[in-house]
């Protein structure tokens, strides 16, 4: 090696083959919005943790972080453009902090569990 770091890839051509599971996601997400979606279904087992939710210490220690979480904008996608969102959690709890309902799945079963 000479000694420097890498440089970043040349992003006049970049792909989405070269990115994060976090950038795709958001990427998901805006051309979702560009479609005229009206709902958007994901499942926190299968997405980028970085892009679903943030801590507090997370935010602290890395302060510029290009994609804000979808937890922070979930509402804004709501009452700005219509669209509905279902996440399926079972890791995160700061997901209880933003819902207008919340649907508890217990031995197979569905019950109301908004607060």
């Amino acid at each position: 090696t000479n000694g420097h770091a890498p440089r970043p890839p040349d992003t006049k051509h970049f792909s989405s083959g070269e990115a994060s599971g976090s950038t795709s996601q958001a990427a998901n997400v805006v051309e979702a919005l560009e479609m005229k979606t009206n709902a958007f279904l994901v499942d926190e087992d299968v997405s980028a943790a970085n892009f679903m939710a943030r801590d507090g210490r997370m935010r602290a220690l890395v302060m510029d972080e290009s994609i804000t979480p979808l937890l922070y904008r979930v509402n804004g996608l709501y009452q700005t453009h219509g669209v509905s969102s279902v996440i399926v959690v079972g890791g995160v709890g700061d997901w209880l902090d933003v819902p207008h309902n919340v649907i508890l799945m217990e031995k197979y079963s569905c019950f109301d569990a908004t607060a």
